[in-house]
């Protein structure tokens, strides 16, 4: 009889870890956003504590209300300092096309970071879809 308790329990315990597991596989998920849905995640930057990051190499322009600059797209962790404190603070990275931006999220996941949006297509779907950037050295996207 105890054998039999013990190995319920065991699979109660098993069964719990697996669904444990699954309950927190979409945490930390990529967000991959169209201009539009940034837009709107951009409109409720304060209520939402959105930080926004632009990882473009080299400073082609930025879209507004962003946080920080991070040119050394490739090395994320060397500027840390640059970043949020908390690990669950929401985060939209991009850059001009998405390349560059889509390394870093990478590298902000392995950093902890859980909340990550990235802007699909970076500046150019941006510019694309009728939204402006501020400061921008080229016109990113002809019309």
């Amino acid at each position: 009889m105890k054998k039999k308790i013990m190995l319920c329990l065991l699979f109660s315990c098993f069964f719990l870890f697996l669904a444990s597991c699954s309950a927190n596989k979409n945490n930390g998920e990529i967000q991959n956003l169209s201009p539009q849905e940034t837009a709107g995640l951009l409109a409720q930057k304060e209520e939402n504590g959105l930080f926004v990051l632009n990882v473009h190499t080299p400073y082609a322009g930025e879209i507004e209300k962003t946080d920080a600059i991070i040119e050394d797209w490739q090395n994320i962790a060397a500027h840390v300092n640059q970043l949020p404190e908390d690990k669950n603070t929401p985060i939209l990275v991009y850059c001009r096309s998405g390349r560059m931006s889509s390394s870093a999220v990478q590298q902000l996941q392995a950093l902890g970071y859980t909340n990550i949006s990235h802007l699909d297509g970076g500046m150019l779907a941006w510019q694309e879809q009728g939204f402006s950037i501020i400061n921008a050295s080229i016109k990113l996207f002809e019309e």
